[in-house]
């Protein structure tokens, strides 16, 4: 607690609750960028490339 008293008294209190909304953001970013990474490697793991034999197994011919 004196640690954020004294930053207060140093740089005032707008600087330090600027301070700490921009440190919190951050975390928030990083989860984000995090979760987008992840659905964006699971997306492309789930597309396979369709080749004319795994087509060919999959339609009835008529």
């Amino acid at each position: 607690m004196d640690m954020w008293l004294n930053a207060v008294g140093e740089y005032g209190i707008s600087t330090v609750i600027a301070f700490y909304l921009l440190h919190r953001m951050e975390k928030k970013l990083d989860t984000l960028i995090y979760v987008v990474q992840a659905r964006e490697q699971a997306d492309t793991a789930a597309v396979r490339p369709v080749t004319l034999e795994s087509h060919e197994k999959t339609t009835p011919l008529q």
